[in-house]
């Protein structure tokens, strides 16, 4: 079993330089990891687990092109009023 970290020691690092076209991610974020190994089943020869420490962080490698920041979406008033109605429906409707 992992030792644990305080939360203030679990980091998420990105990294990648300019001349490989891979990167890694070193994560202690649970919903990360996850996401990340469902990809390596999913897509094993562009993503791979490198590393595990004690620690409960994981080392992974994959193409950097994956690597994206992406701002929230910003809905207009009416998008933002067609999701309510759409979700005032599915509470109606017990889903």
């Amino acid at each position: 079993m992992p030792m644990k970290l305080p939360k203030i020691e679990q980091e998420t690092v990105i990294n990648f330089n300019e001349a490989e076209r891979t990167g890694s991610i070193y994560t202690h974020n649970a919903a990360l990891k996850r996401q990340l190994l469902e990809l390596c089943q999913t897509h094993p020869a562009q993503v791979r687990q490198t590393a595990a420490n004690r620690w409960g962080g994981l080392t992974f490698e994959l193409p950097k092109k994956w690597l994206k920041v992406s701002p929230p979406r910003v809905l207009s008033p009416a998008q933002r009023a067609v999701l309510d109605r759409m979700n005032e429906r599915k509470r109606k409707d017990g889903c």
